[in-house]
């Protein structure tokens, strides 16, 4: 099984096939900003940019999978993009259960992305928090957005912890 991925992660195909899960996870979430009116919290752009990081891992990896420097980079990006988001994403999971309990929906003030990448005055309907976290507006099978991130973004680190051990015990 190793093997097979291992040989899968020299080829183009399935790093674009991450960039595009990620892409798609994007896209969920400005089609529930845009369309359905969820705008996004502290917390939620904060995952945003972490997927989108994945997303970029995925490019990587597609420029030159068979160079070992870049397959290695695009897996170190692509875990450091789901352990931010994931990170993140467990936070604002405990608000939310705290919400649930009583508690007040609030967040740390945002504090803004560096002065030299201001993506929040770049790009404000993707990048501007616009409401509390922990407070759950939207649900799917009693679950709400930020669960069904969390499951998917867990989806996505199995299939990295996969890739890495392929890498790792895989011998040439």
């Amino acid at each position: 099984m190793f093997q097979r991925l291992h040989s899968l992660t020299l080829h183009r195909f399935p790093w674009l096939l991450l960039s595009a899960a990620a892409l798609l996870l994007e896209s969920f979430a400005l089609y529930m900003q845009h369309v359905h009116g969820l705008e996004p919290c502290n917390e939620c752009i904060y995952i945003r940019v972490g997927v989108l990081v994945v997303a970029v891992a995925g490019l990587l990896g597609a420029v030159a999978p068979r160079i070992a420097l870049l397959r290695w980079s695009a897996l170190a990006v692509w875990l450091a993009g789901l352990g931010w988001s994931l990170y993140r994403a467990n936070i604002l999971l405990d608000l939310e259960q705290k919400v649930r309990e009583g508690a007040e929906a609030s967040c740390a003030r945002f504090k803004g992305f560096p002065e030299w990448m201001p993506l929040e005055q770049w790009l404000p309907d993707m990048f501007e928090p616009r409401a509390m976290c922990g407070a759950v507006s939207w649900t799917f099978l009693n679950h709400s957005i930020t669960f069904w991130i969390w499951v998917a973004l867990w989806g996505m680190a199995c299939a990295a912890v996969l890739v890495l051990l392929a890498q790792l015990t895989t011998r040439r």
